[in-house]
């Protein structure tokens, strides 16, 4: 069999799979690294896919009951090496108990140690954090100027913020790497490590550094009054003026309308006049074209005979009636002349 055809069998458990991962790391992990790290990895050609199905499917739960599993197997092994948890991380640490080999191994200088009076500001500020120095001071009693810049250099205190009081000082808070140089997993373990101690409300310390608001007295609540009527009185006028001045501009600018009309119109009745005129001569034209008129009627009234020629001959008898007619009336005139002579 070649060396090619060997296959690397998988892993027999989760947890083997988390103690892996946290001693190849070189930064501490959460159990969210840890669980999206193992259903990142995909089955290769051969493997088991059941057991594989099993790994990519993990679930939160199964995550932290490895980690556990870890750190018991871990301890009752002995092994010089733990599963500590700092801050919602996970390492390998090596037992307290091994360290001055370890420094021997890596020549190391032995450590120093923090004096009792910056073990006793340490415990304060981490106690009763957010504080600020002259808070401290006040519970020592001593000046704290040089221990607190000690603190900071050694990453183990650091500034959270400022307060609102007057003069707005820096408040102090501990550092993640307190927690780890402590090997404590959270601030909530300070509670555990003497029962008479109780660490102070963080929601309730910050709120005793907010401004106090002051309640006001008759007086002054009177002149606030008074000077809400004030500021009430000052926007009513004003309104009131804007609205007069918007009046006043709209009469003027109606004003100036109506005077621009009033110059439109007359020149425009100058202007009828004229055409009045026009059409005084215009009717004069009318007339005489009325005259021309009547004189084109006398032109108009001739005579046109369109009769056919198979009705001339009855107006022809017409006429001849007409005509005896007219020798009748003749006649009988005479005949009466006659008689208003006799």
């Amino acid at each position: 069999m070649s060396t090619d055809e060997i296959k690397v069998p998988l892993p027999r458990s989760l947890q083997e799979i988390v103690g892996s991962l946290l001693f190849a790391s070189e930064t501490p992990l959460t159990a969210a690294d840890i669980r999206e790290c193992v259903r990142g990895v995909a089955p290769e050609e051969g493997d088991n896919t059941d057991v594989m199905g099993v790994y990519q499917s993990c679930t939160a739960r199964e995550i932290d009951a490895a980690l556990h599993g870890l750190e018991k197997e871990l301890e009752r092994a002995g092994v010089g090496f733990r599963l500590v948890c700092t801050g919602g991380t996970y390492r390998l640490q090596t037992a307290p108990s091994c360290g001055r080999y370890v420094r021997a191994l890596l020549k190391l200088d032995k450590p120093s140690r923090l004096s009792r009076a910056s073990l006793e500001t340490l415990a304060i500020v981490a106690y009763r954090q957010p504080i600020t120095k002259s808070e401290i001071e006040q519970i020592r009693g001593v000046a704290v100027d040089t221990i607190m810049k000690t603190l900071v250099d050694l990453q183990l205190v650091r500034l959270v913020g400022k307060s609102e009081l007057p003069g707005h000082p820096f408040l102090y808070g501990t550092t993640p790497f307190f927690l780890e140089h402590f090997g404590l997993s959270s601030l909530g373990d300070l509670n555990a490590i003497d029962p008479t101690l109780q660490r102070a409300d963080p929601r309730a310390r910050a709120a005793a550094y907010k401004k106090p608001v002051q309640e006001k007295t008759e007086l002054e609540q009177a002149a606030d009054e008074a000077n809400a009527e004030a500021l009430q009185k000052a926007a009513e006028e004003k309104a009131k003026a804007v609205d007069e001045a918007a009046a006043e501009a709209a009469v003027a600018e109606a004003e100036e309308i109506s005077a621009a009309s009033d110059e439109d119109v007359l020149p425009g009745g100058e202007d009828v006049l004229p055409g009045g005129e026009d059409v005084l001569s215009g009717g004069e034209d009318v007339l005489s074209g009325g005259g021309n008129a009547a004189e084109n009627d006398d032109d108009d009234d001739i005579f046109i005979d369109d009769t056919p020629d198979e009705f001339d001959d009855d107006d022809d008898d017409d006429d001849d009636e007409f005509d005896d007619d007219d020798d009748e009336t003749e006649d009988y005139e005479e005949e009466q002349e006659d008689d208003d002579k006799e």
